[in-house]
């Protein structure tokens, strides 16, 4: 009974759903640090990020991370050079443990970085951008999209989305005009009461934490038998 409530609810908000079909698409933009091989570019690159988020009062809340950046980048240079006297005061081992800690350093305030992003999606490139690190490009040949198959009832679709986690779905019968479909608590959902021989559209995104959501993934076709 509870199984047929379910997929009766599913065929009436999927012909009537409730609220505007439209909805605004969130995209999560991640930080990402581009470590360069040669020592003396990641020093550079190490001392661009500390400089550009200790200008900035956007970061002020990092101001104790910075500060330990700021030393353990010196201890770094400092070994550096040493590495490079005649004869050396320091190993190269001494020089790698010290690149390591500003490494984590680093990963701490993209962190950092990341929340500030989250909490401000509007103006989160220009956020990430302003930190001296970089946006995570996606990848426009992404293999993953989900998937639809032929349900058990006749004119039924199972939808499996994106991800792990909940989601949202949608269709359409001209990837143009969409139908919001109910959310699930999982990344799987049934959609029932559909036309048999006619080809749909479906897309699905993740629902994150904090109200965020991914942007929709590209349309999934199925001709419904």
């Amino acid at each position: 009974m509870k199984k047929l409530t379910h997929l009766v609810s599913v065929i009436v908000m999927a012909i009537f759903p409730i609220g505007p079909a439209v909805k605004v698409v969130i995209r999560r933009v991640i930080v990402a640090l581009n470590f360069p091989r040669e020592i003396s570019k990641f020093i550079e690159y190490a001392g661009k990020i500390h400089n550009s988020m200790s200008a900035s009062p956007v970061y002020s809340g990092s101001a104790a991370k910075l500060a330990t950046l700021a030393t353990d980048l010196a201890t770094l240079v400092a070994d550096e050079t040493a590495c490079d006297t005649k004869p050396p005061t320091k190993t190269k081992a001494d020089r790698n443990a010290a690149k390591k800690v500003v490494e984590n350093d680093l990963r701490s305030l993209r962190s950092d970085v990341q929340a500030l992003a989250d909490a401000t999606p509007v103006n989160a490139v220009s956020i990430i951008t302003d930190s001296g690190m970089s946006v995570k490009k996606e990848s426009p040949h992404g293999k993953s999209k989900g998937s639809a198959k032929d349900g058990e009832l006749i004119g039924s679709v199972e939808l499996e989305g994106d991800g792990p986690g909940p989601h949202e779905f949608q269709m359409s019968t001209d990837n143009k005009t969409w139908i919001a479909l109910p959310s699930s608590r999982t990344r799987k959902t049934i959609v029932v009461g559909l036309t048999s021989g006619t080809l749909y559209y479906f897309q699905n995104r993740q629902m994150l934490t904090k109200g965020l959501k991914t942007a929709w993934t590209e349309s999934i076709t199925l001709r419904v038998k």
